[in-house]
């Protein structure tokens, strides 16, 4: 027999017993309607407050006995939910049932202060790599936290990377409330969630069922501060409601009776607030609270009152994003890229400083600043002494070690004595922990740009060969790309396909003379050499290359003036056709949006990288480190500031 027989088989019982009772006729009309659809994924589960209403009443009638049927209710439950509407292939055409979505990891307790409109979706593995040369285990709270500040900090600078094919910003913070997977296992995060959620709530419904007064009005108030701490953020700052929520509670004989006044006060409220779709709900919850009876015994005034905080902190949340959702809507592409670079410059900054302390934030950066540089750099330095850090960047990123910025981590006992351990080499300060995954591309970037001038000038292609020239350039920076890009397979093949295009170029110089083996020997040996980061070659053409870098972006700034100046046509008082009122954000963020702020680098030409291949990419490579490097400068603009001002003094 299953759960829905065995409920039906007493429910019937009791109607025998009581047939004119409408409330449990009525149930057992629903219970019968849906036993007849068994089979078919037609259940919303938002249904089940309503059956779970008619329950609630007959229990308060005598006629439902929650001792006998409470575990009859949770199979019943659970043998419903599995039924739950699931949009498919089969059924997509079939639009008579509304989908219904369930919320991923949302917690019932607790609230944000705010609202955040940028809402990064679950993530399985991590975003931002962890540069740490000890091993570490890090917490999954944390884990999770990186990866959303991370989400954020490149929908705001590469949403590329991170948008999918043909889709804007708009669509990634917009999106639908995602449903389980059918037959989908609880992971054990969500698992270990529920229990601890029904731990707290089952000690809130013990507390209040007591009735010992000072373990009840303690308790009573800790539920009204988890309610203003939720209802914060949708209510204005001196709403009547939160005032009544902050406030000590009023002596009465009877603290139930007025929690339960306050809370279907509290429903009225929102229900003024709310989207029309939650009307139902909240009319549910307020029904509930207008039958209570005035023998009603305490443990189920008790039960009443902790049913319907816990319903009220799920809708605080669901309204939250439903307002959220709204207020997406009414920006354009502009002003969502600016809330989110605003919002990913906070973030960001935040959980630097709680990564590590500020004080040691400010000693690990200059410390860094002041290390010595070489010569070529210590001019460029001593010219623009607002930009001397991007002079030690820009060494730092010529260096055969790659930049890394460990996180201030505890070490786990290894094997090995500490002092087998890896000195840690080319670590950047705290404030590019977040730009640190981007300087190591564009670091291996300069590397096989420099590999490429060096085997161009191997090859010593004539100047009148210049298709010859592009085409070589542009078959060995493909090599190079996608060794830097780690496209599977790249590493292994590497070598010989660079040596294999540099026999080919010189066999097409040959003019049809073969190339013998002793000289096809030394050209693969010469292509060797070229790889390595202590070749003459290498390091001249890497000093070239990093002077004029640092030189380019230590210089002034180029202007950025914008060209609206005066307005096309005087609309003052004018929205868009049409009588209804227009929500207009206006968003004042220095570099907020790419759009506005974009400008042309002008090209860059380096001695020994005049090829056009190799001038387009040296572009691409000083526009992604300058957008790091204003980046910096505007997240940590008064840190920046305050060693320039140190360093003038």
């Amino acid at each position: 027999m299953t759960a829905m027989d065995a409920v039906l088989s007493k429910l019937r019982r009791r109607a025998r017993e009581h047939p004119h009772n409408k409330q449990l006729q009525e149930l057992l009309s629903r219970l019968s309607q849906l036993q007849s659809h068994t089979g078919q994924s037609d259940f919303n589960p938002d249904d089940w407050n309503v059956l779970k209403d008619y329950f609630d009443r007959l229990t308060s009638e005598g006629i439902w006995d929650p001792r006998e049927g409470e575990s009859l209710l949770d199979d019943l439950r659970t043998n419903l939910h599995s039924r739950q509407y699931r949009p498919s292939d089969a059924d997509a055409t079939d639009l008579h049932t509304p989908p219904s979505f369930t919320e991923a990891a949302r917690s019932e307790l607790g609230a944000a202060e705010r609202i955040s409109i940028v809402m990064p979706p679950p993530i399985s593995t991590p975003l931002l790599p962890i540069s740490a040369i000890n091993t570490t285990v890090l917490p999954m709270e944390l884990v999770d936290t990186l990866n959303q500040v991370y989400f954020l900090h490149l929908l705001a600078t590469d949403p590329d990377s991170v948008l999918p094919p043909g889709k804007s910003l708009l669509s990634v913070m917009s999106r639908p409330l995602q449903s389980a997977t059918q037959g989908q296992l609880p992971s054990l995060q969500e698992r270990v969630e529920t229990l601890v959620h029904k731990a707290f709530w089952d000690e809130a419904l013990e507390a209040l069922a007591s009735p010992v007064p000072s373990v009840e009005v303690p308790r009573l108030e800790r539920l009204y501060e988890d309610l203003y701490d939720a209802l914060k953020p949708l209510l204005p700052s001196e709403h009547p409601i939160l005032i009544m929520l902050s406030s000590p509670l009023s002596p009465t004989s009877s603290p139930l009776r007025s929690a339960i006044a306050h809370l279907r006060e509290t429903l009225a409220c929102l229900r003024e607030r709310c989207a029309p779709a939650r009307d139902a709900h909240i009319d549910s919850l307020i029904l509930r609270l207008d039958d209570v009876s005035s023998i009603m015994a305490s443990a189920g005034m008790a039960k009443l009152v902790v049913d319907t905080v816990r319903a009220m902190l799920k809708l605080a949340e669901d309204m939250k994003g439903d307002l959220s959702q709204f207020v997406l809507g009414t920006m354009g592409e502009a002003q969502l890229r600016a809330i989110v670079t605003a919002e990913a410059h906070e973030r960001e900054r935040a959980l630097v400083l709680e990564l590590w302390p500020p004080p040691r934030v400010h000693e690990l950066w200059q410390q860094w600043c002041v290390r010595p540089l070489p010569p070529d750099f210590e001019a460029v330095a001593e010219h623009a002494p607002h930009a001397a850090w991007i002079a030690q960047l820009v060494h730092a990123l010529g260096s055969t070690v790659p930049v890394s910025c460990p996180m201030p981590t505890v070490p786990l006992p290894s094997s090995s004595p500490p002092e087998q351990e890896p000195p840690r080499e080319n670590v950047l300060p705290p404030p590019l922990f977040f730009v640190c995954p981007t300087l190591l591309y564009i670091q291996n970037v300069l590397q096989a740009l420099i590999i490429a001038a060096s085997l161009r000038s191997l090859v010593r292609l004539p100047s009148s060969q210049t298709t010859l020239a592009t085409e070589f350039t542009t078959r060995i920076w493909a090599l190079l790309k996608a060794e830097v890009d780690e496209e599977p397979g790249a590493g292994a093949t590497k070598l010989v396909n660079l040596a294999d295009e540099a026999v080919r170029v010189r066999r097409l110089l040959s003019e049809g003379e073969s190339v013998d083996a002793d000289e096809e020997a030394r050209l693969r040996a010469a292509v060797d050499r070229t790889l390595q980061p202590h070749d003459p070659v290498f390091i001249l053409l890497q000093k070239r290359l990093l002077h004029a870098i640092a030189a380019r972006l230590c210089a002034p700034p180029p202007s950025r003036e914008k060209t609206a100046a005066l307005p096309e046509r005087l609309q003052a008082g004018r929205g868009q056709a049409g009588t209804r009122p227009r929500i207009d954000f206006r968003v004042d963020h220095a570099g907020a949006t790419q759009d506005e702020n974009s400008f042309q680098e002008s090209p860059l030409i380096a001695k020994g990288f005049e090829d056009q291949v190799l001038v387009r990419v040296v572009g691409d490579a000083l526009t992604k480190l300058r957008s790091c490097v204003e980046w910096t400068e505007q997240t940590w603009k008064d840190l920046i500031e305050n060693e320039v001002s140190a360093t003038a003094a």
